[in-house]
């Protein structure tokens, strides 16, 4: 074996929201030794490192420790890739880095694994999806070293190591030249009301996110500000005002979980959902459902919208598009159909209800005890009867007004 100059790493204990997490250097000897190489290694094959800090070094290093399944120095020579059936969620790795790496990494943390963890890796090569074609929030995805580079990983410890990186490197693309390529990628440019102006990747579900800001928000979005923003080629988004979501009492900003577009109207104060629908993902009741639990506190503000390109595309559209939701088409931008309802677009909290209270003009003060798709009917105690109103859009003109939801 030969006497390998390895990375330093080094930094202190501190205490988190979790308890306290162990410097490195309060990790045994073994580990130490085993995360350092996973470094050296990952330097090796072309990964930069100097603009990270040891805390990020170390994530790096065992993320490559946990997608290839390596416990001590002597797993190297067997380190499992793509051709084994073996494959890691983010979070099995967590599992992985707590059990055999001596952390104290949170289990609700797989998000930073990926982003923290396994990005550069992605990047690089040198780690692969088991399922390439899966959508981000796939909790099934897994994650597993690249047959190409585990051939040079596992000569780790053999003498010559050195002389063969240097002559793999030269017959595969650094992490530079593939960054490179992926900024040769065609892009569109989105430009948002207030003068923000930002590149996504070209294809037809980035198209209809285009249009869903510079045409549907500045029509009804009351000034909306956009939260987040998703890209097919950059998972993490490319607004991303996670801050703010925060502040608006938004339970989960998971990456994966957030539809395409936040906005957020602070003349209404509501909060737009909206999901670009190409070939999959409009907002089904499962989908409804699940972004009220993600919005928490603040689903009481939400209003949910599924965006199609043109009428064929909706029309097509095999799920079933939930209740309560929009539906917006970019060819008709001035327009929007609405799911059923007593009346147009916004959060259901702040409607009219079963046994809400109100006045009529006329008849006094009445409580609500139906509501169809076009009437209304009011039951008015001093006038010992029910009245059926012929649309409920009364409720916007002043006829009815709505007391107590």
């Amino acid at each position: 074996m030969p006497n390998l100059d390895l990375p330093v790493i080094d930094y202190k204990g501190r205490k988190t929201a979790n308890g306290y997490k162990k410097g490195f250097s309060e990790k045994s000897p073994d580990v130490q030794k085993l995360i350092r190489e996973a470094l050296h290694i990952v330097q090796a094959l072309g990964i930069p490192t100097d603009d990270l800090t040891d805390i990020r070094k170390e994530k790096i290093a065992m993320a490559l420790l946990a997608v290839g399944d390596v416990k001590t120095t002597k797993d190297w020579a067997k380190i499992k890739d793509a051709n084994k059936t073996y494959a890691v969620t983010t979070k099995q790795m967590i599992d992985f880095y707590n059990q055999h790496l001596e952390d104290s990494t949170s289990k609700g943390s797989y998000d930073y694994v990926l982003r923290h963890g396994l990005k550069r890796l992605l990047i690089a090569g040198i780690v692969v999806q088991s399922k390439p074609d899966s959508n981000l929030s796939d909790s099934t995805r897994g994650y597993k070293v690249s047959v190409e580079y585990s051939k040079i990983i596992r000569t780790y410890h053999q003498k010559d190591w050195k002389k063969q990186v240097d002559i793999f490197n030269r017959s595969h693309k650094t992490y530079a030249e593939r960054l490179e390529q992926k900024r040769d990628i065609p892009k569109i440019t989105v430009r948002t009301a207030d003068g923000q102006e930002f590149q996504l990747k070209d294809g037809e579900h980035n198209q209809i996110q285009q249009q869903i800001i510079q045409e549907f928000l500045p029509r009804f979005g009351f000034g909306a500000k956009i939260l987040y923003c998703g890209d097919s080629d950059n998972k993490y988004g490319v607004i991303n005002e996670s801050d703010t979501m925060e502040k608006l009492g938004i339970g989960d900003i998971s990456q994966g979980k957030l539809p395409d577009v936040v906005a957020y109207s602070e003349v209404k104060d509501w909060i737009y959902l909206i999901e670009a629908y190409h070939s999959s993902n409009p907002i089904t009741a499962e989908r409804k459902y699940e972004l009220e639990q993600m919005m928490g506190s603040a689903a009481s503000k939400c209003v949910f919208i599924t965006a199609f390109n043109n009428y064929e595309a909706y029309r097509s559209c095999p799920e079933e598009i939930a209740w309560e939701t929009e539906i917006w088409i970019a060819t008709e931008p001035d327009h929007m159909i609405h799911r059923n309802g007593h009346r147009f677009m916004g959060p259901y909290s702040e409607r009219i209800k079963r046994g809400s209270l109100v006045f009529h003009e006329k008849c006094g003060y009445g409580t609500v005890v139906e509501i169809g798709s076009d009437y209304i009917e009011i039951t008015f105690p001093a006038e010992y009867r029910t009245v059926r109103f012929p649309h409920p859009l009364f409720l916007d003109n002043g006829e009815i007004k709505v007391v107590e939801i």
